[in-house]
């Protein structure tokens, strides 16, 4: 399988070039982000629990810490994918209220939008950094993308700030142990709760189950790591895993690249 990545970094966020095969469990990422496919087989994809395709002129548009997946059929070849994450506090700061929500999956993309996508794309798979798009251009580009409703303007959406005080002091016990990998009937105890009704409140408060919020804990911690330069053994045991091979495939399937090709896309800066 073909996984060349490539990332670029700026004050929006950061920009991923990515061609899987590979199917995506379901998973989340804190950062709203956006998918745009360049070439190869397009997947489908599950966003929110609503299937969503992906096309030439529609994008995909995923809010933070909302569930996703994409499928892939086993032959064909691989699916190229310019993946937008925006960072919290500069999409926050373009929005009235300081708040923000895609209404939907499924975002027009115009034929500018779709030619400058193209343009970075074949900019970063050339091996370079994008000089001559200059960091005004590409957030003017990653603005373009974010055009909720205004049914949606000023929605807010969860940014992992639960309500409940049971489940706020559960996601602290899940950060404080991301790598030892902590048993949720253990977990539903300390906060005074079956394991039931623990995985019924914790999914109404943040749209996850507790498995797919640890899973991203622990993605983060990975992709932090990586990016620090500390060696896969040390990596795969600090979020709970004996084995690197194990690691290897949980990462894969979450981040739709190997850890190792994770890290040298991370040599790729703005």
């Amino acid at each position: 399988m073909r996984e060349p990545i490539k990332v670029l970094r700026g004050t929006f966020g950061r920009i991923s070039l990515i061609s899987v095969r590979r199917d995506f469990v379901t998973h989340a990422h804190r950062e709203a982000h956006i998918i745009i496919w360049l070439g190869g087989a397009p997947g489908e994809m599950t966003v929110g629990g609503r299937r969503a395709c992906v096309g030439p002129d529609t994008a995909i548009a995923i809010n933070p810490l909302e569930p996703h997946s994409h499928a892939f059929p086993p032959a064909g070849e691989p699916g190229l994918f310019l993946v937008f994450y925006l960072d919290d506090d500069w999409l926050r700061a373009r929005r009235p209220g300081g708040a923000f929500a895609f209404d939907g999956p499924h975002l027009p993309l115009g034929a500018e939008q779709r030619a400058t996508a193209v343009r970075i794309s074949q900019l970063l798979e050339g091996g370079e950094d994008p000089a001559d798009l200059s960091a005004y251009e590409i957030e003017r580009f990653a603005d373009s993308l974010c055009r909720p409703s205004k049914a949606a303007q000023g929605a807010a959406t969860w940014d992992g700030r639960a309500r409940d005080f049971r489940i706020r002091k559960a996601i602290a016990m899940m950060k404080d142990a991301v790598g030892a990998r902590p048993s949720f009937d253990d977990v539903a105890r300390s906060v005074g709760m079956s394991r039931p009704h623990f995985f019924a409140v914790f999914k109404s408060q943040t749209k996850l189950t507790p498995n797919i919020y640890l899973n991203t804990l622990r993605i983060e911690e990975s992709v932090r790591l990586l990016q620090s330069g500390e060696p896969l053994t040390f990596i795969a045991h600090h979020v709970g895993f004996t084995q690197q091979s194990n690691f290897s495939r949980f990462f894969r399937d979450h981040v739709g690249v190997t850890p190792t090709a994770y890290r040298s896309a991370s040599q790729h800066r703005q």
